[in-house]
């Protein structure tokens, strides 16, 4: 796999005014149309949206439909609060993402996965020390960053960046789907090898990453589902199933009950803003709640 896919589309710690309407000077030139969807009963609305959390800062992804979702919503969910306490952050970091003193990375690393590991960090100029101290699974987001960056890509301009920023200028409740810990523990709690998976898998394609970024937030862009699904998971997380299971399978199943709890106990109009890996596939959120009797109908299609 690919490992910056799963940040980019997956992870929203791992990687933030009314309408927003930046001026385009790239991308594609049919008018953006991000998917998303809506579940209601008599009472209660729920808008979901699949983001990008990070992005080119020149791209126009807003829609008539994203607004509206947006302006009509009393309250925000996003999957964490990637703007909260960093001083417990990072004492979850190290106790997560490092390894002990005694410890290092390429002592767990066969020697044909350490030989691509430094041909990468090399092209990345990256020195090995500064990853040596991580476990498998942080020492890949770390790359993955560096990897998206140096494709022009930026967190600041990614969708939950943006929404977040123009929520609270529109005194909009913030809420989250889950906490940090949870979110980095779908990582952090993999066995050894599948970590070593995730760091290795797609470190040979780094040459190919901005034009395979590229195409992925094209497909998002256009709201093609079905291009998602074949890039993100048949091509992609599929192909390692514990990993799908631990940040998809598992926390869609966990969001998904909350929705339809919401659903139950409040009245009103609700927007969730995910990771678009979360609304594609047979183990998705919206498939999560067709099992619990709630009908999600996509938004905005001819």
């Amino acid at each position: 796999m690919n490992l910056w896919k799963a940040i980019v589309f997956g992870l929203a710690v791992l990687g933030g005014c009314g309408k927003i309407e930046p001026e385009p000077t790239s991308g594609p030139t049919a008018p953006p149309q991000p998917a998303v969807w809506k579940i209601a009963d008599a009472d209660t609305t729920v808008y979901l949206f699949g983001t990008v959390h990070v992005l080119p800062p020149d791209l126009s992804w807003r829609s008539p439909t994203i607004d509206k979702a947006f302006d009509e919503s009393k309250a925000i969910y996003f999957e964490t609060d990637t703007e909260g306490d960093q001083i417990a952050f990072r004492e979850m970091l190290n106790r997560l993402g490092f390894y002990s003193p005694s410890e290092r990375l390429s002592d767990q690393l066969a020697l044909n996965d350490l030989k691509l590991l430094t041909s990468a960090l090399a092209k990345l100029d990256m020195p090995l020390v500064a990853i040596e101290p991580m476990r498998p699974w942080y020492a890949g987001v770390v790359i993955s960053d560096v990897i998206v960056r140096k494709a022009g890509y930026d967190v600041n301009s990614g969708v939950e960046s943006v929404m977040r920023s123009a929520g609270r200028s529109a005194g909009k409740q913030i809420r989250f789907l889950e906490t940090v810990e949870q979110q980095m523990s779908s990582f952090a709690t993999l066995p050894e090898d599948i970590q070593i998976r995730f760091l290795i898998g797609g470190l040979g394609e780094i040459d190919l990453a901005p034009q395979k970024l590229d195409d992925l937030v094209k497909a998002w862009t256009l709201g093609d589902v079905d291009s998602l699904h074949r890039l993100l998971i048949d091509e992609d997380l599929g192909n390692i199933p514990e990993l799908y299971d631990s940040l998809l399978t598992h926390r869609n199943a966990n969001w998904a009950a909350q929705i339809d709890s919401l659903m139950d106990s409040e009245t009103g109009t609700f927007l969730v803003a995910v990771g678009a890996a979360h609304l594609i596939g047979k183990d998705s959120v919206l498939e999560m709640l067709k099992t619990v009797g709630d009908s999600p109908q996509r938004l905005g299609l001819p």
